[in-house]
Formats: C-alpha cells, structure tokens, sequence
C-alpha cells in the first residue's frame, strides 16, 4: 500500500485517485493487513491462558482439542472481517453485510475458549497464585473487549459509535485481556524456568490489584463517554459535553496502571538479582 502511495506521488499513477472511485482502497490494504494484526498480538496471550490454567486449577485443559482448533478459527476468522473498520466510511452498502456476519462469527471460537477455560477451572484446586490471579483477570477482561465489539460490528450501531471513545475502551480491552495481562501471567509463571529465581508472590498479587483497579477505572468509563458523544482522536473536547470529571477519572486510573508496572519492574530486577531461588 505504502509502495502504491509512492509510485502514485512520483509517477502519477491512479491507485487512490478519487476522480475513478479508488479512494477507499487504501483504507482496504491498510486494514486487510491491520486487523490480523491485533489477532497476533493476542493469540499469543489465548495460548498463555490456556497453559497457566491447568497448573493452578489442577485439572487437565477441557475440550483440548477444540481449544486449539478455536485458535486456527481466529485466526482464519481475523483475516476476512477487516472491513468492519470501514462501515462509516463510504463502503458500498451492499459489501457491509457479509463483514457484518462474517465478524459476528468470529464470536464462536473466541466462546469456545471462554468455556472451556470456565470449564477448566471448575472443580478444580485453584491455587491464587499471581500468574493464575492475572490469567482468571485476562479471561475477564477479554470477555469484556468480546461482548463490546458485538455490537461495533453491527452496522447501524457502528455509524453511532464509531470513531468515539466506546472503541478506545473496546480495543484496549481486548489487548489488555488478550495481550497484556496474559503477559504478565506468563512472565511471573516461567520467570523461575529462565532465571532459575522466584519473584516476589506478594510484590506480585500488589502489581495484579493495582493493574487490575487501574485497567477498570482507566477504560470502562470510556464506553460511557463515548455513548455521550466523546470523540476519539481529538487534541481537546467542549466543556458543554460535561465529560471533564469522566476523562479526569480516566487520567487517574492510568497513573494507577503506571504504578503497578513500576513495582512490576522492580520486583523484576530484584528477584533477578538476589530473588528466592527457584
């Protein structure tokens, strides 16, 4: 695409000329390429769930096999479903409903493996240990990105909220559940295999409380400022929304997350240098 742009600004050529209809195919190329993206940022994180799981529940992973087949359906799923990013954006009316089923069905095997790792879990001996706290707290997280993408993939209610801060909070959530806390679960689980140190259990279960209070206070107020007309990409907003107290609070639950992976990262250093010994 990047390519196109240049050989369009050297040598003329139309590829994105809005004069024969091609405008909106860069944002196609941008977002058949983009949207798989995010899905290997996160299916790495699904893998992490579905390891640590089974060690603090003491039970075998359910459904092995359909655990691992949902991710071969993401990912397939996470290949076809990018023009859902453009439904405000001029696309033929005809093309947004395949995109709009196709992305609905993506909801299947991300279930599948909700249940299965609910399923896991029951009966189970669960011991709370910081990597199991921060997987059973990705679970919850990326349940909720899942339920709040349900409806931008609906087309009328995604030519309300598009582009509003109700997106902002429904991507972070999902790299949050599906990336980031399944990181911090992975890294506290196999940090004893690589350095041959424990980290700090207690240090730790303090990063999991703050990280969690701070993702809770910084992104679910975002789905109501942007149902009340919040936009996102935007330098500065009209005090007449009377959404300084929500993005005051937002502001605030950053700064907690920034603290918890500040104790993160000491707890890193020093249980690499003098940490228990594993």
């Amino acid at each position: 695409a990047f390519l196109m742009v240049l050989l369009e600004r050297l040598l003329g050529l139309g590829f994105f000329d809005p004069n024969i209809g091609k405008v909106l195919l860069f944002q196609h190329l941008f977002w058949f390429y983009s949207h798989p993206a995010v899905y290997i940022f996160v299916l790495p994180g699904l893998g992490v769930i579905s390891e640590v799981l089974p060690v603090f529940s003491r039970k075998p992973l359910f459904g092995y096999r359909a655990v691992a087949i949902s991710s071969l359906g993401i990912a397939g799923g996470g290949a076809i479903v990018w023009g859902h990013h453009m439904f405000a954006a001029g696309m033929e009316g005809w093309l947004r409903i395949p995109f709009m089923v196709t992305t609905m069905l993506v909801a299947v095997p991300t279930g599948i493996k909700i249940f299965s790792w609910l399923a896991t879990m029951w009966m189970g001996k669960i011991q709370l240990q910081t990597p199991m706290l921060f997987a059973i707290t990705a679970i919850g997280a990326f349940l909720i990105g899942g339920i709040t993408g349900v409806p931008q993939g609906i087309v009328p209610v995604d030519l309300y909220i598009h582009d509003t801060y109700w997106l902002v909070g429904h991507f972070h959530a999902v790299l949050f559940g599906g990336f980031l806390f399944p990181a911090m679960a992975a890294i506290y689980f196999w940090f004893p295999k690589l350095t041959g140190r424990l980290m700090n259990e207690g240090l730790g279960k303090v990063h999991w409380g703050l990280m969690t209070l701070g993702f809770l206070i910084t992104y679910m107020p975002m789905f109501w400022m942007g149902l009340n007309g919040m936009r996102r990409r935007i330098v500065d907003y009209s005090p007449d929304l009377g959404l300084g107290t929500m993005n005051m609070v937002v502001t605030i639950g950053g700064y907690i997350i920034a603290l918890a992976m500040l104790l993160f990262f000491i707890n890193l250093i020093v249980s690499f240098r003098r940490g228990a010994v594993a």
